[in-house]
């Protein structure tokens, strides 16, 4: 899958594979292998050219996101151009609503927030693991929760109605 991260305030287009605790970033033709496991949610180890890092995804008030890797904070950003366009994870429809949509057929394995939360814009809303990849689904702009439509555990179909946003 195509990404771009901001990473520092440097943006990055990469190619990213993941599958069975292996995961695979090529920048500029030049591929970085590594072993990845999450032992707890939010907390994961890399093992990357035989170094060990501990990682931890943080996420501030406003949405923002940091990266804490042996305990030194980086503020990144990741963006799926792919789930940025019309229609592929979210629709907008009438009064201004956002509707979050399953991109695939899957199960919810984590919901990060509530009907009534604010919620800013590029922040995950929800988590659904789909071919042994846990893809988080964003909003798409700012507003408020106004539904959240599964739960923990669920399982979804492709094209099925996660939450609304307003």
């Amino acid at each position: 899958m195509k990404l771009v991260f901001e990473i520092d305030g440097e943006r990055i287009e990469a190619e990213f594979h993941s599958a069975d605790g292996a995961a695979r970033l090529t920048i500029d033709g030049r591929a970085h292998e590594a072993e990845v496991r999450e032992p707890e949610p939010g907390w994961f180890t890399v093992l990357l050219q035989n170094r060990v890092y501990r990682c931890e995804i943080e996420r501030a008030p406003n949405g923002a996101r940091e990266v804490r890797i042996n305990g030194r904070r980086i503020p990144v950003a990741v963006h799926d151009p792919k789930r940025m366009r019309i229609g592929a994870g979210a629709a907008a429809g009438a009064g201004g609503r956002a509707t979050l949509i399953a991109p695939m057929p899957g199960k919810i394995v984590r919901v990060m927030l509530q009907p009534g939360d604010e919620v800013a814009a590029n922040q995950g809303v929800l988590i659904v693991e789909a071919m042994k990849m846990q893809n988080e689904v964003q909003s798409p702009r700012d507003g408020r929760v106004a539904e959240i439509n599964v739960t923990e555990g669920q399982t979804v179909n492709a094209g099925e109605t996660l939450a609304v946003i307003e």
